[in-house]
């Protein structure tokens, strides 16, 4: 990464991704926060799927348009604007109802979404995007984690939904403090990087898509399926700590493996892994082992992202596949719960859990097509 402060590498990446990490952690936050509104009456629970479907979609909007379109130039600025719009939008979310709470959720995608197109390309110009990838996601499930904690064990007995969406308004108000400190642009902002890329790229990105809409299509209605599935709801919100807490651990090692292993070949683990999760936490079992598939679907959750960026560089190492990792990956949050909401509405949430499954065997199937070699072409410039 060639950035406006070379000599300080550390001080030019890490107000990035403090800005990223926040931006990105709501994701994890989403049975939490919108069972609050389920519970408040402010939605109902097919309009759970759309609000998650709206803010998700806000931030592969935001990132693929300023991919394809901006230069990384102008950063403090970007960053500025975008935490007003999620603080303008976390601030609604607390008053607004129905339609009104989706359209605000899509504003706050839409912020959330320029911080990560930065983070983006940021760790396409980096030396080892799977390690710096994985200590992000790591932050982020930290971060998660304690929000979790805070929201269910401290601010949502009292407050509810006004106290958590009021949580995330006092993050955004401390993410602004890392604006002063970052970048406001990148030297090699370079306009080879931008455009569409090759199809074996293109089949990779879409492999992304499927595999994060099979992890996002269950986990925003996880609290419903265990609840159809006889779990107390006391049991059921203890698994989506045990999945935000076990991510942690799958950052962590892909931090730790991710420059001896390959990026297919911890993908293709990661799946079957996830489909082994889903079959554990539906398998009507005990609490034990429902709980024991909530660790290993957070696990797998963020263990396999940080190989993404890998994974497209090896067959688009122009970067111009690169760039559209976030896209690609912020479509997968979209159309898993997208899909998912009708398919609760007509078959009822257990449906959930097929369908999940099934994303996932198709991102195994598009991985396999997407031929794997190398090709002489270059890398994105650094």
């Amino acid at each position: 990464m060639s950035a406006a402060a070379p000599r300080q590498p550390l001080a030019a990446w890490l107000p990035i991704v403090v800005l990223g990490v926040g931006a990105g952690c709501i994701s994890g936050l989403q049975p939490l926060l919108l069972d609050l509104l389920l519970k408040a009456g402010k939605l109902d629970v097919a309009a759970m799927g759309l609000a998650a479907t709206a803010e998700a979609a806000g931030m592969a909007i935001a990132v693929t348009l300023a991919a394809l379109c901006l230069p990384l130039q102008n950063l403090r600025k970007w960053a500025l604007l975008a935490l007003c719009a999620m603080a303008l939008a976390n601030t609604g979310t607390i008053f607004g109802s129905g339609g009104a709470i989706i359209a605000l959720r899509f504003l706050n995608g839409l912020g959330a979404g320029v911080l990560l197109w930065v983070l983006v390309g940021m760790l396409a110009r980096a030396p080892d995007p799977a390690r710096l990838f994985a200590i992000y996601v790591t932050a982020q499930s930290v971060l998660g984690l304690c929000l979790s904690q805070a929201i269910s064990g401290l601010v949502a007995p009292d407050f509810g939904h006004v106290g958590a969406y009021g949580l995330l308004l006092g993050l955004n108000a401390l993410m602004l403090l890392a604006v002063p400190a970052m970048v406001d642009g990148f030297d090699a902002a370079a306009q080879g990087s931008r455009g569409l890329p090759g199809l074996r790229a293109v089949i990779v990105l879409l492999a992304m898509t499927a595999f994060l809409a099979g992890i996002m299509g269950l986990w925003v209605y996880l609290l419903p399926l265990l609840g159809a599935g006889g779990f107390a709801p006391d049991t059921a919100a203890s698994a989506v700590s045990v999945g935000l807490a076990a991510q942690i651990a799958g950052g962590l090692l892909a931090a730790l493996v991710g420059a001896h292993i390959g990026a297919r070949t911890a993908w293709i683990a990661g799946i079957a892994l996830a489909i082994g999760a889903i079959a554990l936490m539906n398998g009507g079992g005990s609490a034990f082992l429902m709980l024991a598939g909530a660790a290993l679907f957070g696990f797998v959750w963020i263990f396999v992202p940080p190989f993404h960026m890998p994974a497209v560089l090896a067959v688009d190492p122009s970067g111009r596949g690169a760039m559209l990792v976030g896209t690609a990956q912020l479509s997968g949050t979209v159309i898993g719960p997208l899909v998912a909401a009708p398919v609760v509405t007509a078959q009822g949430v257990s449906a959930v859990w097929t369908l999940s499954a099934a994303w996932l065997a198709l991102s195994l199937a598009l991985l396999a097509a997407a031929q794997f070699h190398k090709t002489p072409e270059e890398r994105i410039p650094s």
